[in-house]
């Protein structure tokens, strides 16, 4: 069984769930729009993780050793 979970709304959920300590709001902009895009395709990846794999105990395995190659 897998369980499919919409990017964006889980990316929503992060970054509300993970208000920004900065005080310059253009610093506040990037870093939140640095974790939706992070969370976005976390989401996106598990997804199609997991829409191959028979359980979600093997999509998460999977996940967690994957990379996402996000840089700034």
């Amino acid at each position: 069984m897998s369980i499919s979970i919409d990017p964006e709304t889980f990316a929503e959920l992060v970054v509300g769930a993970n208000p920004s300590k900065k005080d310059n709001p253009e610093d506040i902009a990037k870093e939140s729009i640095e974790l939706y895009i992070h969370a976005y395709r976390l989401a996106e990846r598990y997804t199609n993780i997991s829409s191959n794999c028979y359980d979600t105990a093997g999509a998460l395995k999977e996940l967690h050793d994957t990379e996402l190659n996000l840089t700034h």
